[in-house]
């Protein structure tokens, strides 16, 4: 197991070092200059603060050296500075890194608390109508992008009934509420974002688990527990969280990419000042530094899940570990 979990280190780190080297070699193609654009007065730079911009950022240098002086500061905890603001990519990071921890949180706990029942609910009963109307439900809700359902549902709840708040994660002034107002402005808040985070993989999620219980039998042994005379209930929290929770474990480290993906869209559609946000920003001001510095982050976030979720499968099925 040790000599596993080091190979999966290993080439978890080459591929981190591969889509680092693709997102800089993506940029340098890219059309545009990160210097061409405005100041915040409207003025573009001269021609001499471009060739000292270029010096102090190393613009001057070939592509092969800036990539390696930015690995060799990025080994050592430093990822530059932005172009944009000048200031640190670290700090940048840090400043936006609460609100996409928020939102994924949120979207990953409700997305397994929501899909192991529906999952064993479908999978007690599979090719029944229900079953039927639930999987069409679900593959429905599968295909439908962000893109479209975030301003649908923005319009319906925010716009026309007044339900819930446009975009934001908290309202104006909100600061000075009581505790309890404030908690609910920040739930209020949370309720569409997080929704259009979840429904997708839920979808996915809650067809995979009726899947993998329908292989093991989940039928046969709800059966048989209902015949000792344990409730619904307890059958579906007996067995279909137990026997979902190896194969739920190995997924989960691949959630991470998916949500930090839908995180740019979700962002900057409901105005959320987080990572995905400051991507889709980077990437507008071909702010190279930040760009590169959120491609480690969420790749070595998607290793750490993946390998968090070789040591839990371990953890919970000893044929891993003698193996």
């Amino acid at each position: 197991m040790p000599r596993a979990l080091a190979m999966r280190l290993a080439t978890g780190c080459a591929t981190l070092l591969l889509i680092t080297i693709a997102v800089f070699t993506l940029a340098q193609l890219a059309p545009g200059d990160p210097l061409d654009r405005e100041d915040e007065r409207g003025a573009r730079m001269s021609a001499a603060q471009r060739d000292e911009f270029r010096r102090v950022y190393g613009l001057d240098q070939p592509p092969a050296r800036r990539y390696l002086t930015w690995l060799g500061g990025a080994l050592r905890g430093d990822l530059g500075r932005s172009f944009a603001d000048r200031r640190p990519v670290t700090e940048t990071i840090a400043e936006r890194v609460g609100p996409t921890l928020l939102l994924n949180a949120c979207s990953l706990s409700l997305m397994i608390l929501l899909a192991v029942p529906l999952g064993a609910a479908a999978a007690l009963r599979p090719g029944s109508l229900a079953d039927r109307w639930e999987g069409g439900f679900t593959y429905l809700l599968y295909a439908v992008p962000v893109f479209w359902a975030a301003p649908l549902l923005q319009m319906v709840f925010s716009v026309r009934l007044g339900w819930l708040p446009l975009f934001g994660l908290r309202s104006d002034g909100a600061a000075s509420l009581p505790l309890p107002s404030r908690l609910l402005d920040a739930v209020l808040h949370l309720v569409l974002p997080v929704l259009c985070l979840t429904y997708g993989g839920l979808a996915y999620l809650s067809r995979f688990v009726r899947a993998n219980l329908i292989d093991r039998g989940l039928r046969d042994a709800a059966l048989a527990a209902r015949a000792r005379g344990r409730s619904p209930l307890g059958v579906l929290v007996l067995h279909g969280f137990r026997q979902s929770a190896v194969p739920m474990l190995t997924l989960a480290g691949f959630l991470l990419p998916a949500l930090f993906g839908g995180s740019v869209l979700v962002e900057s559609i409901f105005v959320v000042h987080g990572l995905g946000r400051l991507f889709y920003e980077s990437i507008l001001a071909r702010d190279l530094p930040v760009m590169l510095g959120l491609t480690l982050l969420s790749g070595s976030a998607t290793l750490l899940g993946i390998l968090l979720a070789d040591l839990l499968y371990a953890v919970v099925d000893p044929r891993v570990r003698r193996g």
